[in-house]
């Protein structure tokens, strides 16, 4: 079949670019009955994201279906587990993403697994490609001589460290049509593409205008900018506060906005924490501490000890279909897990993503998203070698539309990369 790739900077158009080839892929080329795209991508929320632009893409029939490509990886896995054992390959644990890619990866290298994928998803839609190590990999490339593949992806947008020099673009660098978008789409505000261009070539970003950058060594100083700009310029407005971790400076410098009035009579304002659905799992999954085979019976009462009802539907509904269709009583912890994560990737808890509102989030949490303003806070201690932090401040930066602050807490943060040139 044939791969074709769309490369950009942030705010060029490349999902946007997905759907509309996808449309015409499927104006030219219909699904027969049965058959659905499949949609891939690396994080929860970049799949929540996906499937909301299927949603609003009017593909006929709803016929397609998102997944997180681990998500996607266990459900191969777990479906072709005897032929696992025929190839001398152990089941990999719930949780051990590497094995469960390495597993998958081997299946679809097999032609009746990858061509019974293909007969149900003849069309797969790879978003943020860039994030996608050597074993995830290999499960699109697996695919890859099998189906039609759209796939979108920008190096420089990669925040994993261990992804340098990137095996996506080594991979897309075969692609059987490659397109690079430079026309930026999000915004055309020269201040806001000035710093993003200065970031991506390593030089360093000039504070003017609506992109500022701000010296606040301490809390009440940070918050009171803060507080101000969002009195002064984010009325009926979408505002996201981003940091690189939601560490000390930026957890005290929101809870100091919640509390306080700033000397221009700006504040209170509260800004809710966003937290990912790989967080909640985890959380949840140690409260309910799944460690044996459970029945049915006990598997509903222990989850709904827990207290959260979706998941009591959604494995409620899962073991009832086994029990009509299979006869099973008896449930391994693996597989009840595997069902509560789904439940998990599966609820909408950040709709409406870009709604006007406040909200704070980490760098990771707003990939592949929009606001009309962004306030970064940038602590004294980031992580990270100096071609990460201009990774990690231009991913935040371009999520802004019309304006964006950077407020640095230490001023010897200022005297280096991302805020000057790269020697």
């Amino acid at each position: 079949m044939s791969i074709h790739a769309f490369t950009g900077a942030a705010g060029c158009g490349k999902t946007h670019q997905l759907m509309a080839r996808l449309k015409e892929h499927l104006h030219e080329h219909p699904l027969s009955d049965g058959q659905k795209v499949l949609a891939l991508t690396f994080m929860h929320g970049s799949r929540r994201r996906l499937d909301e632009r299927l949603a609003s893409a009017a593909i006929p029939g709803r016929a397609y279906e998102s997944a997180t490509i681990d998500s996607f990886a266990w459900r191969i896995a777990h479906r072709w587990q005897s032929l696992l054992g025929a190839l001398g390959i152990r089941a990999p644990a719930v949780g051990d993403y590497a094995g469960i890619c390495a597993a998958a990866a081997v299946l679809l290298g097999q032609d009746g697994v990858a061509g019974w994928v293909a007969r149900s998803f003849p069309v797969i839609l790879l978003d943020e490609a860039q994030d996608l190590n050597q074993d995830r990999l290999a499960i699109l490339g697996a695919l890859a001589p099998h189906v039609c593949m759209f796939v979108a992806a920008d190096e420089f947008q990669c925040l994993d460290e261990a992804l340098r020099p990137s095996p996506a673009a080594a991979w897309l660098a075969q692609a059987d049509q490659k397109i690079e978008l430079k026309l930026p789409r999000r915004t055309t505000v020269p201040a806001l593409l000035a710093a993003a261009a200065a970031l991506r070539a390593g030089a360093a970003p000039l504070s003017a205008g609506v992109f500022a950058i701000k010296s606040a060594f301490n809390t009440a100083l940070a918050g009171t900018f803060l507080a101000n700009e969002l009195g002064w310029y984010a009325r009926h407005k979408s505002v996201a506060v981003i940091t690189p971790s939601g560490g000390q400076f930026a957890t005290a410098v929101v809870d100091w906005v919640a509390e306080r009035t700033t000397k221009q009579n700006n504040g209170p304002y509260t800004i809710p924490w966003e937290r990912s659905e790989d967080k909640m799992q985890t959380e949840y999954l140690e409260q309910l501490k799944l460690d044996r085979d459970l029945s049915a019976i006990e598997a509903k009462a222990m989850i709904g000890n827990a207290g959260d009802g979706r998941i009591l539907s959604d494995v409620a509904d899962y073991l009832d279909r086994q029990r009509r269709a299979k006869g099973r009583h008896l449930f391994a912890a693996q597989e009840l897990e595997f069902v509560i994560r789904q439940s998990f990737a599966n609820r909408r808890r950040f709709a409406f993503d870009n709604a006007r509102g406040f909200r704070a989030m980490t760098v990771h949490g707003a990939k592949n998203r929009e606001f009309d303003n962004v306030i970064v806070l940038w602590p004294a201690a980031v992580k990270g070698d100096a071609e990460h932090k201009r990774r990690l401040l231009y991913n935040a930066t371009t999520r802004a539309k019309s304006r964006c602050l950077v407020l640095v807490q230490s001023k010897d943060s200022l005297a280096k990369p991302p805020f000057v040139t790269v020697q």
